[in-house]
């Protein structure tokens, strides 16, 4: 009897730890102990110069930033010029929206406003949208769309710090342009189950279907968001001041196209965000709420919009970029 409980102490003894190695974690990797060799061969050939770089566990120029200082070639043009909102995400991608305060409120489709109210609306205006690399103290900007058309191209700007400002300047001889930014502060979230950058893949208004360009939507841990639609195809009249534009160049230029950034909430299936600044001018200080359902990387989000629309909407995860990957010569 004894015999026969012992077999079976040591049986179950053996269930167990056959149990625990089952759920063991992996092992660490093994590397050899003299590192110096790492991903490289021998300084003269160039291997080092050119062997990939783990990402840092921080980067210093991620989060959402405001322009307080614009020089360019010695002078100060903010004013006139606006404050610029630049956001930079963690997996890569980035956006920026000029927008000047206290435009006029004119609630008429662009088709129906004068050429000077258009203006008013949108003088002075910018932004994009796009992925962005670091190669060392210097930011490649690459704009895969703006807001005014035919804004594609690489924006090479060295960075630095001066004090806690981030300052971007141009490589040139004379560093122009340059901007000193002060980063927004943090804005609670209760959940981060959203944070990222996200692309809007399918949208219906009011139960109606809209066949409607991507909406870039980036979702930061600060709690800042920055939203842009930037349809192809669109036509301005390049060389040609917009004081001289008709309606009908800025109903080319501008139609469909939509820009936001704001504070943003994500608590208890609720997702809301509230449009600080906007393209149009009427949806500044309003919220967009809604509840949303998360599967994997897609969440459908649903409610009322800024504008008072109900509103269904699907969004897919945007594939993180490596801002380290090495850089294509143009």
């Amino acid at each position: 009897m004894r015999h026969s409980t012992m077999s079976a102490i040591l049986a179950l003894g053996a269930l167990a730890a056959t149990a625990a190695s089952a759920q063991q974690a992996r092992e660490p990797a093994s590397y050899p102990h003299d590192m110096s060799s790492f991903a490289c061969s021998h300084r003269d050939d160039g291997a080092c110069d050119n062997a990939t770089l783990p990402p840092p566990d921080y980067t210093p120029i991620v989060g959402t930033w405001v322009r307080y200082s614009l020089l360019r070639n010695g002078f100060s043009v903010q004013p006139p010029d606006a404050p610029l909102v630049i956001k930079f995400m963690n997996d890569g991608w980035w956006s920026m929206i000029e927008l000047p305060a206290g435009r006029a409120r004119v609630k008429k489709p662009l088709e129906q406003q004068t050429p000077q109210e258009l203006m008013d609306r949108f003088d002075k205006m910018g932004g994009g949208w796009g992925n962005y690399t670091n190669a060392g103290q210097v930011n490649i900007r690459h704009h895969k769309a703006g807001l005014m058309p035919g804004s594609e191209s690489d924006q090479v700007r060295g960075w630095h710090f001066d004090g806690n400002a981030l300052v971007l300047d141009g490589t040139g001889p004379d560093h122009s342009p340059i901007i000193h930014a002060r980063k927004l502060p943090n804005q609670p979230l209760g959940s981060k189950a959203l944070v990222g950058s996200w692309d809007r893949a399918a949208y219906k208004v009011n139960g109606t279907a809209v066949d409607a360009p991507p909406e870039h939507l980036l979702l930061g841990e600060d709690g800042w968001y920055q939203a842009t639609v930037l349809p192809p195809g669109r036509t301005g009249r390049r060389g040609v001041e917009q004081s001289q534009w008709s309606t009908q160049d800025y109903v080319n230029a501008f139609r469909g196209m939509e820009a936001s950034w704001g504070t943003y909430n994500v608590e208890n299936g609720s997702f809301l965000r509230r449009h600080i600044g906007d393209t149009d001018p009427n949806l500044e200080d309003k919220v967009a709420s809604g509840t949303f359902r998360l599967t994997g990387d897609s969440f459908t989000w649903s409610g009322t919009d800024a504008a008072g629309r109900r509103f269904e909407a699907s969004y897919r995860r945007a594939v993180p970029f490596d801002i380290y990957a090495p850089v294509k010569a143009n």
